[in-house]
């Protein structure tokens, strides 16, 4: 490393510092003077529709898990070494899957034969959603390094792909479900009902 670049980190190692000194200086001039920061918000809620759903719930699977992201920061393509933000973010949820009632359809195929066709199955929604920091580890200068966004750690989490993800898993177990539903319905008209599925 040339002399120049040593005094180039030197200088911006030194802006970094004295920038954490002011902020420090002045939380404490603050207080001194008695000076209170007040923050003020508010919420204004319309609701304008209200659409009744016919969805149904064939599944409900539970979810917990650990995740972790780690911030950096970087200078010349290298880590500043204490700039480090890790977060670790425990969260369990049940998620909802099932199917859109209305687009099943039932079709007589003969004497007492029934085709009930099934529709793709769907996420219906989230149930007990959990999410607390577990940890927090930060370096001693990671003040430079912008703060980890935990709500977009959580959407990652709760996302369509990892729903769709639950639903590919739990396809067979969908299916099994779906069967047992209807045919419990056409049952309870025809016990003699022959029934065939069909999945799209």
């Amino acid at each position: 490393m040339t002399k120049l670049v040593r005094n180039i980190v030197a200088l911006v190692l030194a802006l970094i510092v004295g920038t954490g000194v002011g902020v420090w200086a002045s939380t404490d001039i603050r207080e001194a003077l008695g000076l209170d920061s007040v923050t003020e918000s508010n919420n204004t809620k319309v609701i304008t529709a209200i659409e009744r759903q016919e969805q149904v719930v064939l599944l409900s699977t539970s979810t917990q898990g650990l995740a972790e992201e780690r911030a950096q920061t970087n200078w010349l393509g290298r880590n500043i070494y204490g700039t480090g933000r890790t977060q670790f973010v425990q969260y369990n949820y049940r998620a909802k899957l099932g199917i859109e009632a209305r687009d099943v359809t039932i079709e007589e195929k003969g004497d007492n034969q029934f085709l009930i066709s099934i529709p793709a199955f769907i996420f219906i929604g989230h149930d007990n959603v959990q999410f607390k920091t577990a940890i927090e580890n930060n370096g001693v200068i990671s003040w430079i390094t912008p703060e980890i966004d935990t709500s977009e750690m959580i959407s990652r989490i709760l996302s369509e792909d990892a729903t769709n993800a639950q639903i590919d898993e739990n396809r067979g177990l969908l299916q099994e479900q779906a069967k047992s539903f209807y045919s419990g319905i056409v049952r309870g008209v025809s016990r003699e009902a022959e029934l065939e599925f069909e999945f799209r």
